[in-house]
């Protein structure tokens, strides 16, 4: 933070919207390096913000530690716009990005992929990503500007997206159910909240991924995303960046944030789960693990 004042101000922040206390709050404020008052822009429509959670969901799982220069879901910037939200994709994983969101019937895998009911208008450098069955839209963009790729099919898969464009196909229908089943979140309206302000803040969580140019993260079930990293940011500073975003905003105060060690948090009731290793995992070998990763996006 700036000063002493913004401190003050954030820690009383933290203070009142969590079950953390006054001392607390202040250790975490103080380690802040926003000013308060830049939080996330919601979406207002609950179809935008629970796409959107599922976006940041699939690409987790799809990702966990393949990023390159720092990108943690493939996103550089995210824009709210009129008709939904804009994001700025890391270009070497762009192509990578549309595959992992796009729905596809994998044989092998025995089921569907990516995110059910989504569809694409538009093509070369602007690609819409919408929802077939509410007004619920993304847009994409490269970093560079360059074109667009949508994905082919690979050996034993079945675009859905191309199959049934105006609607959901019988497969897509039951993963559908499945992301809306109150059995699988303990609440919906904060899972969908939580995870679409992950996907709103690529500026802080990219943040984890920078030291080394990739971190880790995946999803145990249709309620969490887990974000893992070793280098950086301490976990509680992490914390105090995403609370000066307002990433606990209108959240119930015993499920805004548990801090259980300093190494691991939890945001939302584990909605978002947060671990930082206390020693470097990749040592000298960081360059050579990113070109690794780097060749397979190549090929």
């Amino acid at each position: 933070m700036s000063s002493s004042r913004n401190t003050n101000r954030l820690a009383k922040k933290i203070r009142n919207q969590t079950s953390l206390t006054l001392s607390t709050a202040s250790r975490l404020a103080r380690q802040a390096n926003v000013y308060l008052g830049s939080s996330v822009t919601d979406a207002t429509d609950p179809h935008q913000r629970r796409l959107e959670a599922h976006l940041a969901h699939v690409l987790a799982s799809g990702f966990k530690d393949r990023q390159l220069n720092g990108a943690l879901l493939g996103v550089r910037e995210a824009k709210p716009d009129a008709q939904g939200l804009h994001l700025t994709l890391e270009s070497e994983m762009a192509d990578e990005f549309l595959r992992e969101l796009l729905p596809r019937f994998d044989h092998f895998y025995g089921g569907v992929r990516g995110v059910p009911g989504l569809r694409v208008r538009g093509s070369n450098e602007r690609v819409v990503l919408h929802d077939a069955l509410s007004a619920a839209q993304v847009t994409v963009t490269r970093t560079d500007h360059s074109r667009m790729r949508l994905p082919s099919a690979r050996d034993g898969e079945v675009l859905l997206w191309q199959r049934a464009p105006g609607g959901l196909s019988r497969e897509e229908g039951q993963e559908a159910e499945e992301w809306v089943d109150s059995g699988g979140s303990a609440d919906l309206r904060v899972r969908d909240l939580l995870l679409s302000r992950i996907l709103r803040c690529p500026g802080v969580v990219n943040r984890t991924a920078e030291p080394h140019g990739f971190a880790n993260c995946y999803t145990h079930h249709s309620g969490d995303l887990v974000i893992e990293w070793c280098c950086g940011d301490t976990m509680e500073t992490l914390c105090a960046n995403l609370l000066a975003h307002g990433i606990a905003d209108g959240l119930p105060r015993r499920q805004a944030i548990e801090l259980l060690s300093r190494h691991s948090a939890h945001l939302g009731d584990r909605t978002v789960i947060l671990n930082r290793h206390n020693s470097c995992l990749c040592g000298r070998g960081a360059a050579e693990i990113a070109e690794y990763i780097r060749k397979g996006y190549e090929s």
